[in-house]
């Protein structure tokens, strides 16, 4: 991988795992569930998509919808007594962050330019921070740039966010591994000139040895 000067890194499913089943479970408790659909299902598969939930995350990415409105329209939805905290608990209960993942960036940084380019909305990212923090390593001191999509108003696949990415680091598309674990995503790093790597959600574990075996 030497001939790569770049590496931009997807956040969700990437550097950060995501337990999808352990967010939904934590709302189903709340009493919040698509209906039609029961607790053993949504345990077993991924966010439905006609789920409301799934817009209001969207409506957060792009930075449509501020956290306390979130929190008030999911709240709104949940048993009598929820709290604003167990609203937030039970969204952040998707992010789990490793501090191997921490640990490599910083590896990574000592060799190539890292960046961070996520789809993320201002609760997640903020309970990504307090999990870095809490293992000792601040996620701010693992990328050289971060480009958050609530903070830029633009989600990925949008070719603009990556176009913004490239014109604001001055970067090289061709010299610049990009990984995510959205097909789509990929595709549209590609469209800019990046050169895209589709991981699995969650592998990046076993995956990033296999790209940089030199300093893992």
């Amino acid at each position: 991988m030497n001939e790569y000067k770049n590496i931009v890194f997807d956040l969700g499913g990437v550097v950060v795992d995501l337990d999808i089943p352990s967010s939904i479970q934590a709302f189903a408790k709340l009493g919040i569930v698509p209906q039609g659909v029961t607790l053993e299902e949504l345990s077993r598969g991924g966010i439905p998509k006609d789920w409301e939930m799934r817009q209001l995350m969207h409506a957060m990415d792009i930075g449509d919808m501020q956290a306390d409105e979130f929190v008030r329209t999911v709240k709104a939805q949940a048993l009598p007594g929820t709290t604003d905290e167990a609203i937030r608990k039970a969204f952040n209960r998707i992010i789990v962050l490793p501090r191997v993942r921490l640990e490599w960036l910083l590896k990574l940084r000592q060799r190539y330019n890292v960046f961070l380019l996520s789809n993320i909305g201002e609760i997640h990212w903020e309970e990504t921070q307090r999990q870095a923090a809490a293992l000792g390593i601040p996620i701010e001191d693992c990328f050289q740039r971060l480009f958050l999509s609530y903070r830029l108003r633009m989600v990925k696949p949008d070719p603009g966010i990556f176009r913004h990415l490239i014109d604001t680091t001055g970067i090289r598309p061709q010299e610049t591994l990009y990984i995510d674990d959205l097909p789509d995503n990929i595709e549209a790093g590609k469209q800019v000139g990046l050169v895209g790597h589709k991981i699995d959600c969650n592998s990046l574990t076993r995956e990033l040895p296999k790209l940089f075996p030199e300093i893992m």
